[in-house]
């Protein structure tokens, strides 16, 4: 036990007297050449290396450093441009419905003929054989059938079903729907019926003309307040081009309507008008009176005793 704690104790002076010689060598480097000489050569090859490896550390960490950042700054970016392009497309919708109601109002109020009611279209069914959509208003806003829908640009349709909260309109240009017309022209004026056209959706066509009836393609038709439905004046659209019928004995014309329905978004339902529609002539009936022929041979189709 004795020798082995003498053991260390030989040890740690050894040590302790190397680690001094070392010490007043390193300190006295510069006056004793071998001893620097000596030194650098051991420490140059590690110092050489740690330096390659802090520097290469470093070159990591700042790598890693620019890249987070640029990273951060991306996302930023992309955030900041995407506000930037909502905000925009926000801006430009307001606009256009600014626009949209402003034109509604103007033309509410230039109408005080009509008591009107706006109502937003909230679903769409354009196709070949029907023309429809359904607008936000119903019977609980005071919407029932048969009311005539309108924009300022023109005539739109009539309601065809109501529900509380929701009606269904019928366009101009399904082919279910018929609407009195009349040329606008003064030298014209002549009246006839629009159909919608389920062969060419977009275009309607005012139907059984007749062969020296006084219509020219340029002409602006009207509603001619016959039926009930729609009240008289309003424009339904102009003559496009005027075709003859195979059979020839009647013309079609072809008609590009005021409205574009593929644009419409807000409509106005007239739920009243102080505009009386065109009255009627109350005609008597009157029997022609029997031939010679008639008083002889007997009315055709009667059967004789």
């Amino acid at each position: 036990m004795i020798q082995s704690d003498r053991k260390l104790i030989i040890v740690v002076v050894i040590s302790c007297i190397l680690l001094a010689l070392l010490g007043f060598a390193w300190k006295q480097r510069t006056s004793i050449p071998f001893v620097t000489v000596t030194l650098e050569g051991i420490t140059t090859p590690f110092a050489y290396g740690s330096a390659r490896m802090l520097a290469g550390i470093q070159t990591g960490i700042s790598v890693i450093d620019d890249a987070i950042h640029s990273t951060s700054e991306s996302e930023e970016e992309a955030a900041r441009k995407a506000y930037l392009e909502q905000k925009v497309v926000n801006y430009d919708e307001v606009v256009a419905e600014n626009i949209r109601l402003r034109q509604l109002l103007d033309y509410k109020s230039s109408h005080s003929e009509f008591t009107m009611t706006l109502a937003g279209i909230i679903t769409k069914d354009y196709g070949t054989w029907t023309n429809t959509f359904t607008i936000d208003k119903g019977s609980e806003d005071g919407i029932d059938v048969n009311m005539a829908v309108v924009v300022p640009s023109g005539v739109v349709g009539f309601i065809t079903d109501v529900y509380p909260h929701s009606a269904r309109v019928q366009t101009i240009l399904d082919p279910r729907s018929a609407i009195g017309i009349l040329v606008q022209r003064p030298e014209s004026r002549l009246s006839g019926v629009v159909k919608g056209n389920g062969n060419a959706p977009g275009t309607p066509t005012m139907v059984n003309i007749a062969r020296d009836g006084d219509v020219l393609v340029g002409d602006k038709l009207v509603t001619s307040g016959y039926g009930g439905i729609y009240p008289k004046g309003l424009p339904v659209g102009n003559v496009m081009s005027i075709e003859n019928d195979s059979e020839g004995f009647v013309k079609n014309a072809v008609i590009n309507p005021s409205v574009d329905f593929h644009r419409l978004e807000e409509v106005f339902i007239i739920t009243s008008s102080s505009v009386s529609a065109p009255t009627k002539p109350g005609l008597e009936t009157k029997l022609v009176p029997q031939t010679q022929r008639d008083q002889v041979e007997g009315a055709k189709g009667a059967i004789k005793p």
